[in-house]
């Protein structure tokens, strides 16, 4: 699987996360990317889209709240 990278808008500012992980997770995450000829950030980009997608449908944003939902 390939993953192409994020549009992202000329306006939003691309920022760095880091994250913690064992050695052998990281060497383990590395390699499968590696076999799946994308980058660590391109896979770790895709999985947290792919996330908030599910987050964001399943839990109404305040904002999308009806009138008298207080």
């Amino acid at each position: 699987m390939r993953v192409d990278r994020a549009v992202v808008s000329e306006e939003e500012k691309t920022v760095n996360f880091r994250v913690f992980l064992s050695e052998s997770e990281r060497t383990r995450f590395k390699v499968a990317c590696a076999q799946n000829r994308t980058t660590m950030s391109q896979q770790a980009v895709e999985l947290i889209h792919e996330w908030l997608k599910t987050q964001e449908s399943e839990t109404p944003s305040p904002d999308k709240k009806g009138k008298g939902e207080e």
